[in-house]
């Protein structure tokens, strides 16, 4: 995995706090995302994580696939249609664990058009509100 995946994943989970703390102070926002499970994952755990989406992604939906890397983190991936009917996307519900952190939210992924080396089969479009 490249350095560049892990740091959209982050991106993708500050996205996703942003979306609930469009109206908390900057304080509030900054203790939010630094107790999030994923500011504690290591590269590795970062790895794993992200082969468990792609694979979940691919798989069938309505399926919970699980992950474990080392002895703290872990998580679960749910993949499910895309809410807006894209055949190239589908809605996931992704949980992670480090420790005491739990964290959940649902995410739109859509495949990922790039031919460049490395590149992850799946694109996280964005945190998924329900709207």
């Amino acid at each position: 995995m490249h350095r560049s995946e892990g740091i959209r994943w982050l991106a993708a989970a500050a996205a996703a706090l942003v979306t609930m703390a469009a109206d908390a102070r900057p304080m509030d926002f900054y203790n939010g995302i630094r107790d999030q499970p994923i500011t504690r994952f290591s590269k590795a755990d970062v790895a794993v994580m992200t082969r468990t989406i792609n694979k979940a992604l691919d798989g069938e939906d309505g399926v919970t696939t699980k992950w474990e890397s080392g002895a703290s983190a872990s998580g679960s991936v749910t993949p499910s249609k895309d809410p807006k009917g894209r055949p190239d996307c589908k809605l996931a519900r992704v949980e992670n664990r480090h420790g005491s952190l739990q964290n959940a939210g649902d995410y739109i992924f859509c495949r990922n058009k790039s031919t460049a080396k490395g590149a992850s089969p799946w694109q996280v479009v964005g945190p998924w509100s329900g709207s």
